[in-house]
């Protein structure tokens, strides 16, 4: 079995390298506007205890939610985020332009702190062959607030 030479082992790393270079190396796509908004609001509680805030997703007129999520990516040292799976059946759907869903937590004491959510959505315009989606991710907080 003969060995290969160094230019045949170098020949497919080159193939891939000049595209990717010239992807890494393009000037950046102009920033679209952004095609759903996000707002977190957390209901205020007197005791400690599970705590309940709402997500609210609405997209902008001529496009539509296909899928959404949250991910709980800070929260206050004194209120958990309880482990509870958001499924599509689990969402309050108003339509095909805004849905809302719940996220708990569980406060162990009476404070007062922000919490942040990362909102996720894949929202589509268009119709037929014309239709595009793309994905969206947006920072919302909102104050959590136990007790008086």
């Amino acid at each position: 079995m003969r060995r290969p030479r160094s230019s045949e082992r170098t020949a497919p790393v080159r193939a891939w390298l000049v595209p990717v270079a010239a992807l890494l190396l393009s000037p950046p796509a102009r920033a679209e506007a952004a095609a759903v908004r996000a707002e977190l609001v957390c209901r205020p509680e007197a005791a400690p205890g599970r705590v309940l805030c709402e997500l609210s997703y609405r997209a902008v007129p001529g496009s539509r939610l296909v899928w959404a999520d949250a991910l709980v990516t800070r929260a206050p040292d004194f209120a958990r985020p309880l482990r509870s799976r958001v499924t599509p059946e689990r969402f309050k759907e108003t339509g095909s332009v805004e849905r809302k869903l719940s996220l708990a937590l569980m406060a162990a004491r009476n404070s007062m702190r922000q919490m942040t959510v990362r909102a996720r959505a894949v929202v589509c315009s268009g119709e037929g062959e014309r239709e595009r989606c793309h994905p969206e991710s947006h920072e919302v907080s909102a104050e959590l607030r136990v007790g008086s």
